[in-house]
């Protein structure tokens, strides 16, 4: 029955008015089922070890330091995956029994140096007392351990983040206590309860984590595949809607609109009639292909685990790379069409520093012209729409093959698969449903009709050629001469652009056949039929245990909750030049000098940034932890608990200080935040034991919510959830043990509106001397490493960039071979190539982090110029995927889906050999400028010299320009059928865009420099 709807006075307000809408808020939230069951998996490991505590067995073995127990349920990390969970569980264990064995020695050493100087004729009292020489033992056995295992820590953030912060938790918590033990059996009687205690919490979690709504490795890889999808269809459709725009048009025909508007500063001044429309459009494309390259780096992280992974399925680890290998081939086209906004602004823009103050042009040229960019325009955007059908369509089947999504997920659908419904042959004809049993073939028949419509083009686009003549000629009589060109024609970057996007579009077909062709031969040779036991490789299984995996490079720096944690020295340390010799010293001859060594070895280390770091964790903990060794603060450290303080450094200190000013504030704030939960917890039932566990929970599923949807504030989060446990743990602890027994520690009993603040206070405090430590004695701040960073960035774009064109160049001499083919340069260069892209892709990321950091940190001495330095990653960025574009197009020109069925191979053999004839005989092509240029760019940002003078870059579509001069009927769009000729144009455009990029990075250096 429906509600009335209230009435006042002359206004009637409907109930949807007021009504709350569930799922606007839930859309808005980012919630779906399985975001729901991870928070409730999540807050079960600190519920149940909380709870559990209430039960005599558990309290019996614990007293006193039963709450860290909880403390451990969070830090082993339950929601990992189950395969990267039981590694890290592995080193956490391992980690927390070194650390025991340790402490189990400092604790003897201290005993043992009270027992040495201590009469034997003296009295209980002093026996039992304060100990100078027992506390400095101490002092120095929690410096030394702090120390080696925060640059441990360091070395391999990936592995031993966990591992090493509960080693330093359990030294800190143990040896602050050795100088008060008298005798070596209630050392070690306390070392065993805390180890009890931690092992209880690292049990509740893997029991959670194993057996309450398992996460394996391959299901997050399989949720990472189908949002890799939808991601795929995000970037298409605001492709199609920034072409569908008028901005397109206004920039094709920029040369007109630019000398109308000569003194706008870039080309989107030229087009503020669309206003914001118009800027949303045009970011829109690079902000989806963002995502999607997020989503990239995060499949290629979660690839490594499935592979080591014992699980029950249908595909192997084999399939599974393979997948991934065939995104990377649909990812690198996507990403150059998503380029098109920037490069037709860096085409205008560069035509705005060439032509200076050039005539207007003529008002019935621009109209011609411009209804000639329309139709181009038109052209692009149908060819777009259809191609981006064709990719939904083939995913969507790969999907559905593959039995990652089912027909109901997808609105194109007519009908589920397996209906007996008799369906109409003439329209299952029309069109195309990814359900259709013979889709492959269909898809292959699809892809010929829309290869075949390029015929079509010339006559479309019949006044379209590569450079504007002074005179035109018909395009339809091949027979005829061109007319003589007066001086240097000019580009019609409309005529790049239309086969630019053409060819990439061609080659993001060609991919969707391969990933259609996959998922067809996983059905045809049985291996959808059945799951099986799948057991991981000998190989993955050794590689499992150790710490120098390649393939955790490229790990790091796609794995966000550790974005804030990234290690600049980890990048360095498989490069050749880190395995150079000294210049300061020759190769070692005799067996002193080999000898010797060792001796060098030692100070490298102990100067290395990872020791580094680990002395200023050991002396910021040492800071606190030095009240636990003086004879008039021990009992104040004892009896106010600042061991707390002490832990949360451990836990929350980072190397720069932008990360730890960064850090301090979210800490804060998110302690706050869990300091008013627990009171709510606790009053709102009135301190009864059972209320207080349901609501703990719920108040652990609202902290989860921020651990798994925010991972840049996994730090925060972790000690918001810790703080909140803790508190809550100790309560009940008290109320469990009884005030006698939770006092026998040493410490007074607070009540829970005490006890909040007072962590709140610690939490503060070591926050407060994290960051002092990090810029004593002197800084290290996240904008030294950003330049560092930056430099070395640019060295290893030097390397892409030759890499690269050394591709090129055998493609135009026809030495590169076949990629099956093990022995083939194209094989040797792809392996080269792809291990400096993944160097280059962690110091991005890297330098995103850092970058972001600096704005926390404070302006002492002058502003940063965070824009200039992010212009330059954003200008890097660009060059690196125009480099990815070239090497990829060149390989994979064999394997476009159909060829032309009007050029013979005789014409394409004619057309390529002479393309090659004139490219090698180019000095501009076989000079290696830019990687020179890339080189001194890198020198003057790592050492802040100035660049040599006299630095060019290359010209625009510099082969094309000669072709033109030698034969302008070489780039005829006539040869639009001719994949070569896509290939070739599309390299033209990205060298240019290159080659603009460069012109920016000169200038933004320039400005560095002269700072």
């Amino acid at each position: 029955m429906e509600a009335p709807k209230p009435c006042y006075g002359d206004v009637s307000w409907p109930m949807e008015r007021i009504r709350l809408n569930p799922s606007k808020w839930w859309s808005r939230l980012d919630l779906d089922t399985r975001t729901i069951l991870m928070m409730l998996k999540g807050a079960l490991a600190p519920t149940i070890t909380i709870a559990i505590y209430q039960s005599d067995a558990i309290s019996n073995i614990t007293t006193t330091i039963g709450y860290l127990s909880a403390l451990m349920s969070v830090v082993a990390q339950g929601l990992m995956p189950r395969a990267k969970f039981l590694k890290i569980m592995f080193f956490n264990l391992t980690a927390v029994c070194v650390s025991a064995s340790l402490c189990c020695l400092a604790v003897l050493c201290a005993v043992k140096a009270r027992e040495h100087n201590t009469p034997s004729d003296a009295s209980e009292s002093i026996r039992n007392g304060y100990s100078s020489d027992a506390c400095a033992v101490a002092g120095i056995w929690l410096i030394l351990m702090i120390w080696g295992a925060n640059a441990l820590r360091a070395l391999k953030p990936m592995e031993l983040q966990d591992p090493m912060v509960a080693f330093s938790i359990f030294a800190s918590v143990t040896i602050t206590r050795a100088g008060t033990f008298v005798t070596l059996a209630e050392g070690l009687e306390f070392v065993s309860r805390l180890l009890k205690g931690f092992m209880i919490g690292f049990a509740i979690a893997t029991g959670v984590s194993l057996f309450i709504f398992p996460i394996t490795s391959r299901g997050n890889l399989f949720h990472d595949i189908k949002g890799y999808a939808g991601s795929i269809e995000a970037v298409l459709e605001s492709q199609i809607a920034y072409v569908q725009g008028s901005p397109v048009t206004g920039l094709l025909s920029g040369r007109g609109l630019l000398r109308r508007a000569r003194t706008a500063k870039s080309a989107r001044d030229v087009l503020d009639d669309d206003g914001s429309e118009w800027e949303s459009k045009q970011k829109q494309p690079q902000l989806e292909m963002a995502k999607l390259n997020s989503l990239h780096s995060k499949l290629q992280a979660d690839l490594f685990y499935p592979k080591d992974e014992i699980a029950w399925g249908k595909l192997t680890a084999k399939d599974l790379s393979e997948i991934e290998h065939l995104f990377r081939s649909l990812l690198l086209p996507l990403s150059g069409m998503s380029m098109l906004p920037e490069i037709l602004e860096s085409i205008v823009n560069n035509e705005t520093r060439e032509e200076g103050t050039a005539d207007l042009d003529d008002p019935d040229q621009g109209a011609l012209k411009q209804s000639e960019i329309r139709r181009v325009a038109e052209t692009l955007h149908e060819r777009l729409v259809d191609s981006s059908k064709l990719v939904q369509q083939g995913l969507h089947y790969f999907l559905l093959a593959l039995e990652l999504a089912k027909p109901k997920h997808f609105k194109d659908q007519k009908k589920p698969r397996g209906s007996s419904t008799a369906r109409d042959e003439e329209s299952r004809g029309e069109t195309l449903s990814s359900t259709d049993l013979d889709f492959p073939v269909r898809f292959e028949q699809e892809l010929h009709g829309y290869s075949s419509r390029r015929k079509h083009l010339p006559q479309a686009l019949a006044s379209l050629e590569a450079f504007a003549a002074t005179e035109k000629y018909d395009v339809d009589t091949p027979t005829e001469e061109p007319s003589h060109i007066a001086g240097d024609p000019e580009v019609r970057q409309e005529f790049f652009m239309i086969l630019y996007m053409g060819h990439l579009q061609d080659d993001m077909l060609n991919a969707t056949l391969q990933l259609v062709q996959f998922a067809h031969s996983k059905i045809i040779d049985g291996t959808m039929g059945r799951s099986r036991l799948i057991f991981p490789k000998q190989r993955s299984i050794r590689a499992w245990l150790s710490l120098n995996h390649n393939k955790k490079e490229h790990e790091a720096s796609s794995d966000s909750r550790q974005s804030s944690n990234v290690n600049p020295s980890a990048i360095y340390q498989d490069q050749p030049s880190a395995r150079a010799p000294d210049p300061e010293h020759l190769p070692p001859e005799n067996v002193w000098e080999k000898g010797s060594m060792i001796l060098r070895t030692i100070s490298h280390v102990i100067k290395s940034d990872q020791s580094i770091f680990g002395f200023r964790v050991a002396a910021a903990s040492f800071s606190v932890g030095i009240l636990a060794f003086l004879h008039q603060t021990q009992d104040f450290f004892i009896r106010q608990r600042c061991i707390w303080a002490v832990i949360v450094i451990v836990i929350g200190m980072n190397p720069t200080s932008g990360q730890t000013m960064f850090g301090f504030v979210a800490r804060i704030a998110a302690t706050t935040i869990s300091l008013v939960l627990s009171l709510i917890v606790w009053y709102i039932v009135d301190g009864k034991t059972a209320g207080v566990i349901v609501f703990l929970y719920l108040a652990n599923v609202f902290e989860y919510y921020f651990y798994i949807k925010f991972p840049q504030y996994f730090g925060a989060s972790v000690i918001s959830i810790v703080t909140l446990n803790v508190i809550i743990g100790y309560e009940l602890q008290v109320r469990k043990l009884g005030f006698p027994e939770a006092t026998s520690n040493g410490q007074p009993y607070y009540p829970i509106y005490l006890f909040g603040p007072y962590k709140l206070a610690a939490v503060a405090a070591g926050c407060a001397i994290s960051f002092f430590w990090v810029i004593f004695p002197y800084p290290i701040t996240a904008k030294s490493q950003l330049r560092k960073l930056l430099g070395r960035s640019l060295f290893v774009l030097a390397k892409f960039y030759s890499c690269m064109h050394t591709t090129i160049e055998l493609w135009f001499s026809a030495e590169l071979g076949n990629l099956a083919d093990s022995n083939s340069p194209a094989k040797s260069l792809q392996a080269s190539r792809r291990k400096i892209f993944k160097e280059e892709m962690l110091l991005l990321a890297s330098l995103r982090a850092h970058s972001h950091f600096s704005t926390y940190e404070p302006p002492i001495g002058g502003k940063f110029p965070k824009q200039i330095y992010d212009n330059i990653i954003a200008e890097i960025q660009r060059i690196l995927t125009s480099m990815s574009l070239m090497a990829h197009t060149t390989q994979s020109l064999e394997a476009l889906v159909v060829e032309s069925d009007h050029s013979s191979p005789e014409t394409d053999n004619q057309w390529m050999s002479q393309l090659a004839e004139i490219a090698l005989k180019s000095t501009d092509f076989n000079s290696h400028r830019i990687t020179s240029l890339l080189c001194h760019l890198s020198a003057a940002i790592t050492n802040g010299q100035p660049l040599p003078p006299y630095l060019s870059t290359p010209d625009s579509f510099p082969l094309a320009r000669q072709m033109q001069k030698i034969d302008g009927e070489l780039l005829s769009i006539r040869h639009i059928e001719d994949p070569a000729f896509s290939a070739f144009v599309s390299l033209e455009v990205l060298r240019s865009v290159v080659s603009f990029s460069l012109q920016d990075l000169i200038e933004y250096v320039l400005l560095l420099i002269m700072l």
